[in-house]
């Protein structure tokens, strides 16, 4: 049973990259992936057995575009690197966080944007969604020691 007090929500979420906050932040979704290949035999119609071949990371956020901070600088963050900076752009460190207990509940390593897309309606907010591309993720279960 879970202790009171202790579910994660949106509330308490923060995103940071390299150590920043990124501010207006409306949702972040990351994961693992393990990507099992079977193993496939002459003679048996079932597959043998399913081995662990690649490992894989995704992570996605979405941000309220606001005037003057771009997502080629964002929070004083490069985020998505300009055309000229692209083959020496740097990788970031980021990171999901309980803001009511300051604990990391994810460390993304080796973070890069891959993709960004700004949606621009006739009414409402205008909203930033970008993509990236990671090496690791480790939760607080590989983290707190």
């Amino acid at each position: 049973m879970a202790e009171l007090g202790q579910v994660f929500s949106g509330a308490r979420a923060r995103l940071l990259l390299d150590g920043v906050p990124l501010l207006y932040a409306t949702s972040v979704s990351y994961g693992e992936e393990i990507q099992q290949d079977p193993v496939e035999t002459l003679d048996l119609l079932e597959i043998a057995e399913f081995v662990p071949v690649r490992y894989r990371v995704n992570l996605s956020s979405q941000h309220v575009r606001v005037v003057n901070k771009p997502i080629k600088k964002r929070d004083g963050i490069v985020i998505f690197p300009s055309l000229k900076n692209i083959l020496t752009a740097g990788e970031l460190a980021g990171q999901i966080e309980d803001n009511v207990t300051g604990l990391p509940l994810a460390k993304i390593q080796r973070v890069k944007a891959s993709r960004y897309t700004v949606t621009v309606g006739a009414t409402g907010i205008v909203l930033v969604d970008v993509e990236f591309v990671a090496i690791r993720i480790k939760d607080e279960s590989e983290t707190s020691s």
